[in-house]
């Protein structure tokens, strides 16, 4: 056999055993003999005559050479990848841009004259970060709306559209614009199908009508005090101004004590009446009862649970029998919040009269009181003192005994009438002066 007809017919198997330890032995060593033999013969072995790839010709060059031109300009290419979003468009191109070929082994196999086509297939590097990274520029959590609260009252935060990405879709979609290869577009520039990102919108749970619909007024009471006593009027100001814009929770409990702090000189009270013992007397904190007491009534008639209450031991003359709360160091006035919404407590001293209202979502009930006396309790006895005065220092006063019922409506209908308590308030014993023999 003719020395050219064995090169012709070994040529394939040649430059098939030199891409095989390219690709399995390389880097190539002085200990490695048949690679080395391998690479030099590819060196040798040449592209038959006529040959063409993608239009290029590459007849009579070593395979090596031949190789390396045609993927340089696949790389020269440098095809530009771009994907449209909401956020603005993302290109890629360049290093992020990367490629296999079919050169080598098309050709270790070309005949002489063959016009063939590579077959290039393109990737994006790190192509699932990639996608990450634009979602998490589209992406948009959406914020419900948010009510705030505080003794300025209520201000809104609107409701915010989200929006959801696609990023599955969006690695389908890259991959196939990259198998559908570049196109040279007018500007010369190679690029491939343009993607765009799908994306949807994300509505929020809650949005400014509905929290709105949580700050209606749902209860008031108030109750009125002489301003002229300061010290008192000044206690009222003070104990109203710590429960002024309270948030109570689904669920929670207010306490009258925790809230109010304790009611001393270095907390900021000053001294003034108080009941104890079924007398009035000089005392710190004196007037904040008033304060519990015009809360407990707006409570009960926003339809909260009232878990600790105490009358005080004489009828006190802003409210009407059993409907009073006392406060004291042992004793506090507390109420849970049962609805399935939040509460918003206002107490505000203006002029001679403190308001207490309470806001929330209006379920169509109205609550009232009904404060009945049930009886009287005669004062003893007069006290006789006996002094330089001769006559009535302080009348006699019968206690009461009394109930208080809830009435219940809903839209304007009495649907339950139930006993809130029942409560007897100490009567006042008189003081009669009785002049000293000389």
């Amino acid at each position: 056999m003719k020395k050219k007809e064995i090169l012709r017919r070994f040529a394939p198997l040649l430059a098939g055993a030199f891409f095989f330890c390219s690709a399995f032995f390389l880097p190539c060593v002085e200990e490695a003999p048949v690679c080395a033999v391998s690479a030099a013969a590819a060196e040798a072995w040449r592209v038959p005559r006529g040959v063409t790839v993608d239009g290029v010709p590459v007849g009579g060059m070593s395979v090596r050479k031949a190789e390396g031109l045609l993927r340089g300009l696949t790389e020269a290419k440098n095809p530009v990848l771009t994907v449209h979003t909401p956020a603005g468009d993302f290109e890629f191109s360049g290093a992020q841009i990367g490629f296999s070929d079919n050169f080598a082994a098309l050709l270790s196999r070309a005949e002489k004259n063959g016009r063939y086509d590579g077959k290039v297939t393109y990737f994006l590097k790190g192509m699932e970060g990639q996608a990450e990274y634009i979602c998490a520029n589209n992406r948009l959590s959406a914020l419900d709306a948010e009510v705030h609260f505080s003794s300025e009252g209520f201000s809104y935060e609107a409701e915010r559209q989200g929006v959801a990405c696609d990023e599955k879709r969006l690695l389908r979609e890259i991959g196939e614009s990259l198998a559908a290869g570049p196109q040279q577009d007018g500007e010369g520039v190679f690029r491939f199908p343009a993607v765009s990102l799908s994306t949807r919108p994300l509505a929020p749970k809650k949005t400014l009508s509905e929290v709105k619909k949580g700050t209606k007024k749902i209860s008031s009471f108030e109750t009125y005090f002489n301003t002229d006593d300061k010290a008192r009027s000044g206690n009222i100001a003070l104990a109203a101004s710590r429960i002024d814009g309270f948030t109570l929770r689904p669920g929670e409990e207010f306490s009258f004590n925790a809230v109010v702090g304790e009611r001393t000189a270095e907390n900021g009270f000053g001294t003034a009446k108080v009941i104890k013992d079924g007398e009035f007397i000089a005392g710190v904190g004196g007037g904040v009862c008033q304060v519990s007491t015009t809360l407990y009534n707006a409570a009960v008639l926003a339809g909260l649970k009232i878990t600790a209450r105490k009358p005080h031991s004489l009828a006190v003359h802003y409210v009407p029998p059993s409907r009073d709360a006392m406060v004291s160091s042992l004793s506090d006035f507390r109420f849970k919040n049962i609805r399935s919404y939040p509460v918003y407590l206002s107490a505000k001293v203006k002029g001679d009269g403190l308001f207490v209202t309470f806001y929330g979502v209006d379920e169509g009930y109205r609550y009232e009181i009904v404060s009945v006396t049930t009886g009287e309790i005669e004062p003893p006895e007069p006290i006789e003192k006996v002094g330089d005065y001769e006559g009535v220092i302080r009348e006699g006063k019968a206690g009461i005994r009394s109930e208080a019922y809830l009435e219940t409506y809903r839209y304007g209908k009495l649907v339950r009438r139930e006993k809130l308590r029942t409560d007897s308030y100490a009567p006042i014993r008189g003081i009669v002066g009785v002049k000293r023999e000389p």
